[in-house]
């Protein structure tokens, strides 16, 4: 018993399933056992073999079978000579992935048991047009022994054919897995010179050649191949000659080539004949409508690593709209993925709301749960059934926020928006197409998010508020972030300040309406993210942006308070409330002094404003002998309005922390990431993701510095029941 696997490659219509159904009926008409699988969404490979019928397909079939009832009968279908035909089939056009669907076929004729060691022939006709993972397979996994590339004379069937060879390459660069050409001839001008050209340029053997003849479309009209129909005709005796090539592949294995594509320009060299390079012309951009140039995070702009995905970023920013739905066109894996992020309490104060959560997924967020079918098929259907569930549960304001499948597959997400708002048009759906890491980052996705949500904004007011003002950028997934702002408000209350929306954290449509009705714009952090979001508040809004940010530590609050005092003329209030709060920001740190003064301190982080941490030092007489600035995508400087004495290192490593540690000897470290290595012999306090706002929020972390240094040089220290964030 001989077994063969072979793979025949063509574009798409050049002829390879009539090919390979004749090649199949010959085998069999020679005794040996055939399994033809046809790896083409127009399912039509087999259809030769079966009389002119179509059979079910392998992709139909897992779409409408459980595992459990799925049997080797009922997707296999007895051809001409007993030949056993699969097809896999596909999406619809327009929609899903025919790729994915080639490799679920495959996984499926694996799980039922139809394996190619069964049959003496196994024969994989593979659309080869785009050769994507899923067409690819027979050729990455092995499926295939050898390899057959049809084509005709035509330039894009050649250009096509060259591309097959260079995807075999891809995966087979050592191995010898091409066994020729078959030339399915078209009767063009100089078609043969053209094949031969091409043939000799990428060192590949016609192995046959076949005419254009009228027999083959008689045969098909009556649903079969030539060599049942006209066995006799030349034509016939062909794909008997085809099939005996095939065969002698068992024991002359000698005449399997290697893959040699050509360049794109050797390709049009060797098959037009075109020597002279003609450079397009370029349009000139004067005359292109430029779009307006969307945020765009660090990382994506430098091509710097990606932290976190696009997806995630949008949905963590929409999810903190009280009062809408977030839909997550996504596996549920993703959206639990997510879910899980935000319920960590050491990142996200959200999951402390019983209002957001349930026992399960947020009771205003859910997921279209995709599966291995939408992948193959779309899931557009998923996606609008979510949308109308969102709406029966009585949200008014949906966003649809997409993972890389549907991005990847082709779902036309405002198609399906659109239909959905027609029906209901009092409803408003804002698609945020991240399409997960293919978009960017974590911060891309917060971009992506941010930008959509202004469309929310009314950007005319009747009135404005004088005395209110607009929080922008906190971190929402510190876990300190309401006792942060609570600190925020306390002191805007003291002078008479209300805050009208927070943007975005805690945040209803109410206030996200109204943000154009406060005075100011009060930034909370100086990143590139909040730099992001104050662009983009910028193009829709009017409300200016206050030059600092929220104040932490005294010094900072103090300067802080007194320029907003300013600006809504409470300066005498303002005075009042300073002078009490430095009599207790004083006797707190007189009674931290004989604990800290003289302690040296070694600072490792990332760059991010630390001048709270330099005031505090300073104030308790402490000294930092050196401040080293861990790799981070965002920035390599320290931002600070601090003149400081002691040296600042970029690019501190791990390795240059420890030599430090021993070098410098200090009292203890602070640092954000990474932690210490275990042979570093000191103790170390986290600085804070949000270190707090307000007069007495550097001396609450003084505070446990002390702490830190009554404690013994073990493992006793870290055990005090404090977080980094």
């Amino acid at each position: 018993m001989i077994s063969i696997k072979i793979a025949v490659y063509g574009k798409g219509g050049i002829g390879k399933s009539t090919i390979s159904a004749n090649v199949s009926a010959a085998f069999a008409k020679n005794g040996h056992s055939v399994l033809q699988i046809g790896c083409d969404p127009k399912h039509d490979s087999t259809r030769l073999l079966l009389g002119g019928k179509i059979p079910v397909t392998a992709l139909d079939y897992i779409r409408d079978i459980l595992p459990a009832d799925r049997n080797p009968e009922d997707i296999i279908y007895k051809g001409y000579g007993n030949v056993a035909c699969v097809e896999a089939g596909g999406p619809k056009p327009g929609v899903g992935c025919a790729g994915r669907g080639i490799i679920s076929t495959f996984e499926l004729l694996e799980e039922l048991g139809i394996k190619s060691s069964l049959f003496d022939i196994t024969l994989y006709d593979v659309l080869g047009d785009v050769v994507c993972g899923g067409f690819s397979v027979p050729i990455r996994r092995e499926y295939a022994d050898a390899i057959y590339i049809v084509t005709s004379g035509e330039f894009m069937a050649i250009y096509a054919a060259n591309n097959i060879l260079r995807g075999i390459r891809q995966f087979t660069e050592t191995k010898n897995r091409v066994a020729g050409i078959i030339y399915n001839a078209r009767g063009l001008l100089e078609e043969d010179e053209r094949v031969a050209r091409f043939s000799k340029a990428v060192k590949l053997p016609v192995i046959v050649s076949v005419p254009r003849s009228e027999i083959f479309a008689d045969a098909e009209k009556d649903g079969c191949t030539l060599i049942e129909k006209y066995p006799d005709s030349d034509e016939a005796g062909l794909f008997c000659k085809l099939a005996e090539h095939m065969k002698n592949l068992e024991s002359e294995r000698g005449f399997l080539y290697p893959a040699l594509p050509l360049s794109d320009e050797e390709l049009e060299n060797t098959v037009l004949m075109r020597n002279e390079k003609i450079p397009a012309d370029k349009f000139r951009l004067s005359e292109i409508r430029v779009m307006e140039k969307k945020c765009i995070s660090n990382s994506v702009k430098n091509k710097k690593p990606l932290i976190g995905c696009a997806f995630a970023g949008a949905v963590s920013v929409t999810a903190q709209i009280t009062d809408a739905m977030t839909v997550m066109h996504c596996p549920k894996s993703c959206a639990l993925m997510i879910y899980e992020k935000m319920l960590d309490t050491s990142q996200s104060s959200t999951a402390r709301y019983n209002d957001m959560y349930s026992g399960g997924m947020p009771q205003r967020m859910i997921t279209t749960d995709m599966t291995d079918d939408d992948f193959i098929f779309g899931g557009e259907k998923k996606l609008e059934d979510a949308l109308e569930d969102s709406i029966d549960k009585g949200f008014k304001t949906i966003f649809v926020i997409t993972a890389c499948p549907p991005g990847i597959i082709g779902d036309n997400i405002k198609k399906v928006i659109s239909s959905v708002c027609e029906k209901n048009p009092d409803i408003c759906i804002i698609p945020i197409e991240t399409d997960g890491n293919l978009t960017g980052d974590f911060a891309q996705g917060e971009m992506d998010a941010y930008r959509a949500l202004t469309c929310l904004i009314n950007k005319e007011v009747s009135k404005k508020e004088s005395r209110s003002v607009n929080i922008i950028a906190e971190k929402y997934l510190a876990s300190n972030a309401d006792n942060n702002i609570q600190a925020v408000k306390d002191l805007l209350n003291k002078l008479d300040i209300s805050v009208n929306c927070r943007f975005l954290i805690r945040s209803n449509m109410d206030s996200i309406r109204k943000f154009n009705e406060a005075a100011l714009n009060l930034p909370a952090y100086s990143d590139e993210t909040s730099e992001n979001i104050q662009k983009i508040i910028s193009s829709v809004s009017d409300v200016p942006f206050f030059e600092k940010t929220l104040p932490t530590g005294f010094r900072e609050t103090k300067e802080w308070l007194l320029s907003i005092a300013e600006i809504f003329e409470r300066q005498d209030v303002a005075l009042r409330v300073i002078a009490e709060e430095e009599k207790e920001y004083q006797k707190r740190v007189d009674a931290l002094k004989p604990v800290l003064k003289g302690k040296n301190v070694l600072i490792s982080t990332y760059p991010k404003s630390v001048d709270w941490i330099f005031d505090i030092a300073s104030d308790l007489g402490m000294n930092i002998l050196k401040v080293g600035l861990t790799y981070s995508p965002f920035s390599e400087e320290l931002p600070s309005c601090r003149s400081h004495p002691f040296p600042v290192e970029k690019n501190y490593s791990v390795e240059m922390r420890s030599d430090d540690i021993k070098i410098l000897n200090p009292d203890f470290i602070l640092h954000t990431y990474p932690s210490l290595k275990s042979s570093d012999k000191v103790k170390s306090a986290g600085i804070p993701y949000c270190p707090g706002f307000g007069f007495s929020a550097a001396l609450a972390h003084a505070e446990r510095w002390t702490k830190l240094i009554s404690y013994p040089l073990s493992e006793g220290w870290k055990r005090d029941g404090e977080g980094i964030i």
